[in-house]
């Protein structure tokens, strides 16, 4: 007789890599930690957007595991399906935002500026 499955609902671990080209872009921005990151990037309409995050501060504001279950699953399907795209706290509207990797080209941290190929 085969062993049950196991029919729990916990998401499955990240299964799709993210390309090492936006892995940079996302370490880069989280090495500000709980400082200031200057992020440009185009938005979806084809704007040039300038946004000033502060990467930490959105960890402070997330649930994390007294989320709903359905709310967990909700951000784990979004981090599979859209891995370039990187949630960040907007410091100037003091809201979360998220930023399209793909299309970052320039971010400024600790004082260094880091330019991208668009």
């Amino acid at each position: 007789m085969p062993a049950p499955r196991n029919r729990s609902r916990a998401p499955a671990p990240f299964a799709w890599p993210v390309p090492p080209e936006l892995a940079c872009k996302r370490d880069l921005i989280a090495s500000a930690g709980g400082r200031f990151c200057g992020v440009t990037f185009t938005k979806k309409d084809g704007s040039e957007r300038r946004m000033q995050v502060q990467p930490a501060a959105l960890r402070l504001r997330e649930k994390g595991s007294a989320a709903s279950d359905r709310a967990q699953r909700a951000t784990h399907t979004r981090q599979e399906r859209h891995p370039h795209l990187l949630p960040v706290w907007d410091v100037r509207a003091r809201a979360p935002r998220s930023i399209n990797l793909r299309t970052v080209s320039r971010i400024a941290v600790d004082g260094r500026v880091h330019d991208f190929a668009a």
